[in-house]
């Protein structure tokens, strides 16, 4: 298969940034997708290969963890065709979520993560041509713990590509160790830092840019949301907390970033309980700035006040005793959260008898809606396709999606700040 090459801007964009208003909803489009759609999932991983994104687990907070690998197929710009979602056959590996995915030379490393029992800490390798799976089991000491909610880059040095894995939840305990996995060599090392630590944390991000890892907010081991920026010298392994400049994004979890030319892209995220956001900011390494240049958005919800009160009076074999749902980590989750007698795949509104809010695909209509944002959410994921930002999935208010967005990313945009009132 060709590499694909994804066009900018669409032809027919225009966007008026020298008036410093947020004219950023103008470069979203809602893709609907042709074929049958994914569940509606969170905390999954997703990774690019070719002209793919390709989605792997996740978890339902009331279904529980997932399993199978999805492929969003991007046809070559100005072919006519849609986007396409396909399943891709492969050997059932059982349910996972908040684990990580890198691709690397035509294979897929998938580490740690839960299927709401335990956590682990092997590697699924997944040869992406033959579709077969090797399993590295980790190799003590040197090896991480079972992790999941923890962030991993790669890393390429000469002939070499590396695996970064930072934080996460070991059994319930949040963590701020790096460890690097060797993907020649299937080896790890426990990397022996210098300076500050950042604090332990869960749910943040992470980009890899000029042999730096560069960490952003999260939650602590008070659960409380951070907004703090480090960055891990990856070839001396120094940390340093980086004070940015300008707008710099209130406290969050779950959020998703990417590395777009000198620019880290911040999208989405839970800043509180029931709260999340659809705000956009870039971070520009050369000149230390944070830029707020998207606000958040206003959207009207996918379910009526009348139907949400009417799924909060449903009675639910599926909904968790306590009020409270855990969103942090799926091993501290009620029994609820799995249901093993339920297809994940049957989008029927009565099966189980369960009540739900979003049922079956978004609208009957394919193709792109231009101008339409995303919904606030977090534990979603974003990638980028040339200078294009795809997100996928996600929740807001523990009720997940499934649904696809892009966003064309222009430099003068991203780095104009917003005038707010």
């Amino acid at each position: 298969m060709e590499e694909y090459k994804f066009n900018s801007r669409r032809p027919d964009l225009k966007v008026n940034t020298k008036s410093h208003i947020d004219t950023s909803v103008e470069l979203w489009s809602e893709v609907r997708p042709v074929g049958r759609h994914p569940s509606r999932r969170s905390y999954h991983s997703a990774c690019v290969w070719r002209n793919q994104m390709l989605i792997y687990g996740g978890q339902d907070l009331r279904e529980g963890p997932q399993g199978g690998l999805w492929a969003l197929r991007i046809p070559e710009v100005n072919s006519g065709e849609d986007e396409e979602w396909v399943e891709i056959p492969i050997e059932d590996r059982g349910p996972l979520c908040r684990h990580t995915g890198i691709v690397k030379d035509n294979r897929m490393f998938i580490f740690g993560g839960s299927n709401g029992d335990r956590e682990f800490n092997n590697t699924l390798v997944l040869d992406l041509i033959s579709l077969q799976w090797t399993v590295w089991t980790p190799d003590v000491p040197t090896c991480p713990p079972p992790l999941d909610s923890h962030t991993a880059c790669l890393y390429e040095e000469a002939s070499v590509g590396w695996m970064v894995v930072f934080g996460g939840f070991v059994q319930g305990d949040r963590t701020n160790e790096v460890y690097i996995l060797n993907l020649n060599t299937a080896k790890w090392k426990n990397a022996k830092v210098t300076g500050i630590k950042p604090p332990s944390r869960s749910n943040h991000s992470a980009v890899v840019y000029r042999d730096h890892l560069f960490i952003f907010g999260g939650s602590n081991d008070e659960g409380e949301k951070l907004n703090d920026l480090w960055k891990l010298d990856l070839r001396t392994y120094n940390w340093e907390q980086i004070h940015g400049l300008g707008q710099v994004p209130t406290p969050r979890s779950g959020q998703t970033a990417i590395l777009y030319k000198d620019y880290m892209i911040i999208f989405g995220g839970m800043r509180d309980i029931t709260k999340e956001t659809n705000e956009m900011h870039s971070y520009e390494f050369s000149s230390n700035l944070w830029t707020m240049f998207q606000d958040e958005q206003q959207i009207k919800d996918p379910v009526s006040a009348a139907q949400l009160e009417e799924f909060k009076k449903a009675k639910s074999p599926l909904m968790p005793r306590s009020k409270t749902i855990n969103t942090e980590s799926p091993h501290k989750s009620s029994e609820a959260n799995r249901s093993p007698e339920l297809s994940s795949g049957d989008s029927s509104p009565t099966r189980g008898k369960r009540a739900s809010l979003y049922i079956g695909p978004a609208a009957p209509v394919v193709g792109k809606i231009n101008g339409k944002a995303p919904h606030p959410r977090d534990g979603h994921s974003s990638i980028l396709f040339g200078d294009m930002m795809v997100v996928f999935g996600g929740d807001r208010h523990q009720m997940p999606f499934n649904d696809v967005y892009s966003y064309a990313l222009v430099e003068q945009t991203i780095k104009t700040p917003l005038i707010l009132n």
